[in-house]
């Protein structure tokens, strides 16, 4: 016997009860920008999984329908522990469509992060290495995820700590592209906070270096608590990851060791040539930052409490002579000065974006533009311009 969840006719959903694919529809759990997952069982071994199905308006869109079969189909072809399992896909008799996959009991780490919460040690060791596993996975594959975030990366709740999955491989490009080419602004981009470079450019050699950037950045902000690139609106966000560096881990959480400064330096470098060849190559060096010995597959499985028992005898390494760990700062790039005046205002429009996704871009210090002087309209302006510039060469590629 199944039971399914009583509902009221104010908040009816006829897919409740009723079966997609080889599941029953039993509960909602929860709803988001994209769609609404509910609690699916199997009619005969009662199994446990989640059914995420579009929003009507939502499966009208044809690339989110894309972007939505793309997650299914690619993870799909993958078999690790920590990237999410998909079970079916398929479309609904009201047109939409749906994904089942596995039951995950736990939160993002966006959550954990919301609250300006810095990750404990342990957690960020283990956290690191399973995601880096994970993506090293896909790209053996050829998938690079280039929208990886706090919101995609799940943390299941176990006796031994946080468990990950990483979830939306949507956005994924395959390094030997061959199918639909996703273009629609936010949707293949990434989220701004952990955009690379080469992603902020529209550079067409995006590589598996652009993850290791946007880990590179949520190990930061799991450190101190802080976006690596925080701005009021997208155009500075992009503008700073381009041509600023946070400032060190140490210096806002003096409990990190300054080696791990170096570790994150080389995962945000600019320039993707002087980054980790891979994700692993950036956990390889966490693990020896901290002082510990042994291989990113053994901490990835270590229980927490043995983790932070390690890390309290462990040695941090010695941090790199200064000078030695930053690469020559990149110059400015310029902004055409025929587009500073007719594009400054769409840019600003287009600044909101992400916000609806993730509220949070106000967190920690914000970069404030002066309201009433001239030279800070002046900096927004070029600022601006010169995103939407680069967003439109990207859409027209």
């Amino acid at each position: 016997m199944i039971t399914v969840e009583d509902q009221s006719d104010e908040d009816f959903d006829a897919r409740l009860g009723k079966q997609l694919g080889g599941y029953m529809v039993v509960a909602r759990v929860a709803d988001g920008a994209m769609g609404r997952v509910f609690e699916g069982r199997h009619p005969e071994t009662k199994a446990r999984v989640a059914i995420k199905v579009l929003h009507e308006h939502v499966a009208r869109d044809k690339v989110a329908v894309e972007r939505f079969k793309r997650e299914y189909e690619t993870a799909k072809e993958m078999s690790d522990p920590h990237v999410v399992k998909v079970l079916e896909f398929g479309d609904t008799p009201d047109g939409s469509h749906f994904l089942t996959m596995e039951y995950l009991e736990g939160e993002e780490l966006s959550k954990q992060l919301a609250g300006k919460e810095r990750i404990p040690r342990e957690r960020v060791v283990r956290v690191v290495c399973q995601t880096a596993l994970a993506l090293e996975h896909a790209h053996s594959f050829g998938f690079i995820h280039r929208d990886l975030k706090p919101d995609n990366i799940f943390l299941c709740k176990t006796d031994d700590g946080a468990d990950v999955r990483v979830l939306d491989f949507g956005s994924v490009k395959l390094q030997m592209e061959t199918g639909a080419k996703l273009t629609a602004f936010g949707t293949t981009l990434g989220s701004p906070y952990y955009m690379s470079p080469e992603q902020a450019t529209g550079a067409a050699d995006v590589d598996q270096r652009t993850d290791v950037f946007a880990l590179g950045a949520i190990l930061y902000e799991a450190i101190t608590g802080k976006i690596a690139f925080e701005g009021p609106n997208v155009a500075m966000i992009l503008m700073k990851i381009m041509n600023e560096t946070p400032p060190p881990a140490s210096s806002i959480n003096p409990l990190s060791p300054v080696a791990v400064d170096d570790v994150i330096d080389k995962a945000l470098r600019k320039d993707k040539k002087g980054r980790y060849e891979g994700t692993v190559k950036l956990a390889e060096a966490l693990l020896a930052a901290y002082g510990l010995s042994g291989s990113v597959s053994e901490w990835a499985t270590k229980p927490e409490l043995e983790i932070r028992s390690a890390l309290e005898a462990a040695t941090p390494a010695a941090p790199k002579p200064f000078g030695q760990s930053l690469p020559p700062a990149p110059a400015p790039i310029p902004t055409p000065p025929a587009a500073q005046k007719s594009l400054s205002h769409a840019a600003s429009e287009r600044g909101s974006l992400e916000s609806a996704q993730r509220p949070s871009v106000g967190r920690g210090s914000v970069v404030e533009v002066p309201k009433n002087n001239a030279g800070g309209k002046l900096i927004a302006g070029l600022a601006a311009a010169f995103v939407v510039i680069l967003l439109l060469v990207v859409l027209m590629r």
